[in-house]
């Protein structure tokens, strides 16, 4: 299949360079298709080298092909990550650390693509490098003698012996790449001698043949050793979990709170920053993040019990899942089969989008949530309403559906004959708390349970809110701010609140998360930054029998989550709201709403176009730009008809080889040619093959017509192989 020119670089692929690209490539794609269950990387990789095989000519090494190549491996990398889940379970440390479900695909993908254009060292290195990196990748060690896939079920014994199957696969690999190396080589320098071409593919074999061999031996020190490596790998694991709070992202969830405990730097160096965005048509008011209902020696522990949620697994959708409370009050009794479906009122719809907070699966969501739709495989719920999911992709965010608008909603549920607990007070807080309550209610005629809380709430108020409240060592962080320091955070707000319910007789439990009312100026979406990280209580009212919040905290200018509207700039808000879109965008491919992620962009994008133009100095800056551009256009037209401006391309190009010829000629004959001397007096004295190629270059230089690409590429090698042959003289 040769193609029109007689040079080797413009051959269609022959037979044996196709097998040998293939021995190369798709062993290693053969290996992550089998241990990740997903037959479509080595079905896209066999026909990307199908394709090379069916072309006549080679792609040309221009800017345009190379761009294209490297932007098809990256859609076809990132889009089926972001629809295709993969348990974490079949990965090794060294998967989790290089991201192997982008890493390996990614390096196959180029491989494969790199064998569509002319063979040459450089590029023959890259393809044998990135399919090599491809396979050790894939060597990585973990269990898989449990492991089934669903898709690929007739290939279970490889996976389940996976060294076997590794072993295979790079020996195959091994025997390759020498005869790729040597074809290749071959095709490029047809006029090598065969002695230098054998001893040259000798060389390459010998190298290539110490890969396994090193392989052997670092195993055999690795199993000798395991004690070190693994505690390295423990070392690596615990800097990739710290990672995440260094990058500015914040764990404020977690199973228990301690009063006695410094405040997050994080909370206190950088209170703008954003941990969350909601979508939603009200403000969502106060997300739940966790329930604490044991209090001992000033730290909140929570011992929930797990419910798994009923989930509807929708066929029309790649991963997005449904999970819904069962018999929640006030919820509709099914789910329509729409999830974009608009909701009927009162119910309201919450969409979430995560940036700086880390939640290991907890969804902050209102007390009156009764539905969840998130890219998950489960989903589970504590008897407190807190929300929690399993192989959650939390960059495909999540969606919430509450039963009403109430940013101060309680979770209905568990009724005080269930939760005993929610009354018990440690034995060192009972006779103060108690001789407290009875100060706190003197003189008030108490009929209802609510008004006990009004009383709480009012005598709290008089108390100070300040970040700097420092616990005493030898007593009780509440005792220490009820009785001596009367001032600090809202958690010793919440937690004295609490305690001094629970020593009235209510049910209390102590709530931690969010508040988000933070109304962005420019769309209707709500923001939650570190100062909006916050801590309440919430209370049953017996008469009323439903549990309600208490916010003990008092109003205070010194209060961050108190600011529901923030003074920022139009550069930082329109940034903000490009951040939103890409989240949405992501969000939205991520649980397989391909036509709302262009629309969402088409929308905000439109939409903030709008407003940077309303601006004066927005708009003198596009009239600027546009005055250039035309400038611009019409002076490219002027030059058009009048012969002058700039060469071709293809001019160019030919230039910039020619140049790169009379400096490597000057580096090998020491002979610089002077800027005032031409080409026919310096090269007169040259050898005929040298003097021809010179004449050549001005022929092709000076003349009316544009050089086509395949003459100047075949020009560019004879250059290169002139001044090697010039360099044996």
């Amino acid at each position: 299949m040769n193609g029109a020119s007689g040079d080797p670089l413009f051959k269609g692929f022959d037979f044996r360079a196709f097998l040998w690209n293939a021995l190369l490539i798709l062993p290693p794609a053969f290996l992550y298709s089998m241990k990740t269950d997903m037959p479509h990387i080595i079905l896209i990789a066999a026909a990307m080298l199908g394709c090379g095989f069916l072309r006549r000519r080679y792609l040309p090494y221009n800017d345009r092909p190379i761009i294209y190549c490297i932007t098809a491996a990256l859609i076809l990398t990132v889009v089926p990550d972001m629809v295709v889940t993969v348990d974490d379970a079949r990965f090794g440390l060294f998967d989790l650390m290089l991201r192997s479900s982008l890493a390996v695909p990614l390096l196959l993908y180029l491989a494969a693509l790199s064998c569509l254009f002319p063979p040459n060292p450089h590029r023959t290195g890259l393809t044998a490098s990135l399919a090599v990196a491809a396979t050790l990748i894939c060597g990585d060690i973990f269990n898989s003698s449990g492991l089934t896939n669903n898709i690929l079920s007739f290939l279970d014994v490889p996976l389940q012996n996976y060294r076997i199957s590794y072993a295979s696969c790079a020996i195959v690999q091994a025997t390759a790449l020498p005869l790729f190396f040597y074809t290749t080589t071959k095709a490029v320098y047809p006029e090598r001698k065969r002695a230098a071409a054998v001893l040259r593919f000798l060389v390459r074999f010998a190298c290539i043949a110490l890969i396994p061999v090193s392989a052997l031996l670092l195993s055999e020190f690795y199993s000798s050793h395991t004690a070190l490596f693994r505690n390295l790998e423990f070392y690596f694991l615990r800097l990739g979990m710290r990672r995440p709070a260094r990058g500015g992202e914040m764990m404020i969830l977690s199973n228990s709170v301690n009063l006695n405990a410094t405040m997050q730097p994080g909370l206190l160096e950088n209170p703008d920053r954003v941990l969350l965005r909601a979508k939603a048509d009200a403000p969502p008011g106060y997300l739940r993040g966790g329930v604490y209902t044991k209090y001992r020696n000033g730290e909140w522990l929570s011992n929930p019990v797990r419910t798994a949620l009923a989930a509807t697994r929708r066929a029309t959708i790649l991963s997005e899942n449904t999970f819904t409370i069962p018999d929640f009050p006030g919820a509709p009794g099914t789910v329509p089969d729409d999830p974009r479906e608009a909701p009927e009122e009162p119910i309201r719809r919450i969409e979430l989008y995560f940036d700086g907070l880390v939640t290991r699966g907890v969804v902050p969501a209102p007390g009156n949530t009764y539905r969840l739709d998130a890219v998950a495989d489960d989903a589970e719920m504590t008897d407190s309403g807190i929300l929690s999911l399993k192989l959650w992709k939390r960059d495909g965010g999540c969606t919430l559906f509450t039963t009403a608008y109430d940013p101060s909603a309680a979770y209905p549920m568990p009724t005080p004959a269930e939760s005993q607990s929610l009354t018990e007070l440690p034995r060192p807080l009972r006779e103060p708390l108690r001789k407290m309550a009875e100060a706190i209610l003197a003189g008030k005629q108490i009929r209802h349970s609510r008004e006990k809380l009004a009383a709480v709430v009012e005598y709290l108020s008089r108390y100070r809110y300040s970040l700097d409240f420092r616990p005493a060592r030898q007593s009780d962080p509440v005792l220490h701010f009820l009785m001596r320091r009367r001032s600090g955070h809202c958690e010793l707000f919440a937690s004295s609140a609490v305690l001094l319910l629970r020593s009235m007789g209510l049910p209390a439990r102590y709530v931690t998360g969010l508040v988000c009312e933070e109304l962005h100026p420019f769309s209707q979406y709500y923001i939650v930054r570190a100062s909006n990280v916050h801590a309440w209580g919430e209370v049953y009212l017996p008469e009323e029998k439903r549990w309600v919040p208490v916010e003990a905290t008092p109003p205070s200018g010194d209060l961050p989550s108190a600011r529901r509207i923030r003074r920022q700039s139009a550069a930082a808000s329109a940034l903000d709201l490009l951040r939103l879109t890409f989240q949405q965008a992501f969000a939205d491919v991520r649980r397989g709403y391909f036509a709302n992620a262009v629309l969402t962009v088409i929308e905000n994008g439109f939409g903030l176009l709008k407003r940077i133009l309303r601006h004066p100095a927005a708009f003198a800056v596009l009239i600027a730009a546009a005055s250039i551009l035309l400038y611009r256009h019409f002076r490219r037209r002027i030059h058009a008809r009048t012969g002058k401006g700039r060469p071709s391309a293809g001019k160019r190009r030919l230039t910039a080889g020619f140049a790169s010829f009379e400096r490597k000629y000057a580096a090998t004959t020491r002979r610089k040619r002077p800027e005032n001397v031409t080409l026919e007096k310096f090269y007169g004295n040259a050898p005929e093959d040298i003097r021809s190629y010179v004449s050549e270059y001005e022929s092709m230089r000076y003349r009316g017509q544009v050089p086509q690409e395949d003459a100047v590429r075949s020009f560019t090698l004879r250059g290169r192989l002139l001044l090697k042959n010039l360099s044996r003289r």
